[in-house]
């Protein structure tokens, strides 16, 4: 009897022993990949003298749009309903097993060394970020933060709402519109949204102790590692490359472009990694109360 419990106490402590690893392991800020810990240092700093806004803010380092074609390409998916669009946000991080997982694995090792740097919010207060750019701007931590502060800065502004609600009233007041002149409203509301985010996150770079020119420089280079920047596609749902250059430097010179101070240092974010389902989030200052 004193041998079966003996023996059932060794089992329940390895069990206890590994799922406290376990747990440390899939939760352990300390633990995060590198990427993850970059982002938490940017936000961090970010987050000293910027307003974040009210409700948590989620961010996921996902395979990247380069998986699209690639999946395409080996013949895994078809995009016939959009359906390759799944295989952009996969882990990167994770190892994939089952049907055709070679080519999976494959494919996101080749999405990290050929993707372009490129970031996305989303309504939901979810900043996507590319893992490809943190290869793309290697070294270039202050231009990673520049595309951040742009991110961010939609979801404080819930802008995708605002450019859809002026296309909204644009079609109330002429009914008559057509669904093509009603998405040009919305796509001219977006070109505008994208520049406010631009002014907005240098303001927010400035106001963190960035120097006063890294969004403008960060924004030169993005166009320059993307390559193309002529084709009239690009610029649907954001203002061209000039454009947004000169708005940037006009207001640089804008009076307006000042540093204050709108709060205490004394109110750390508060943050929770899960490597599981390979997100971090951050709950903003204002309700750590």
């Amino acid at each position: 009897m004193k041998k079966i419990y003996k023996f059932g106490s060794v089992v329940l402590a390895f069990f206890i022993i590994f799922y406290s690893v376990d747990k440390y392991r899939n939760y352990s800020l300390s633990l995060m990949p590198k990427e993850y810990k970059l982002v938490k240092k940017i936000f961090d700093k970010i987050s000293i003298n910027n307003d974040l806004g009210n409700r948590p803010v989620s961010i996921i380092i996902k395979a990247g749009e380069a998986m699209h074609y690639l999946m395409i390409d080996t013949g895994i998916c078809k995009d016939e309903k959009n359906i390759c669009f799944y295989f952009e946000n996969l882990d990167p991080f994770r190892k994939y097993r089952g049907y055709r997982s070679r080519d999976v694995n494959y494919a996101i090792k080749q999405s990290y060394l050929h993707g372009h740097a490129n970031a996305s919010a989303s309504p939901t207060g979810t900043i996507l970020i590319n893992r490809s750019t943190f290869r793309v701007l290697e070294g270039k931590e202050n231009f990673i933060a520049a595309a951040i502060a742009h991110e961010m800065f939609h979801i404080i502004q819930f802008a995708p709402f605002e450019a859809s609600f002026k296309a909204l009233k644009a079609w109330q007041d002429n009914p008559d519109k057509t669904d093509e002149a009603i998405n040009e409203v919305f796509l001219n509301e977006k070109q505008i949204i994208e520049a406010e985010a631009d002014l907005g996150g240098a303001l927010i770079l400035l106001q963190a102790d960035y120097p006063k020119d890294t969004f403008i420089k960060a924004m030169e280079y993005f166009y320059k590692q993307s390559g193309i920047i002529h084709t009239k596609g690009q610029s649907k749902r954001h203002p061209d490359y000039i454009t947004r250059i000169n708005l940037i430097r006009a207001f640089m010179n804008d009076e307006s472009f000042h540093k204050k101070k709108i709060r205490d240092k004394s109110s750390p974010l508060t943050w929770r990694y899960n490597r599981r389902e390979n997100w971090l989030k951050f709950y903003p200052n204002q309700i750590n109360n």
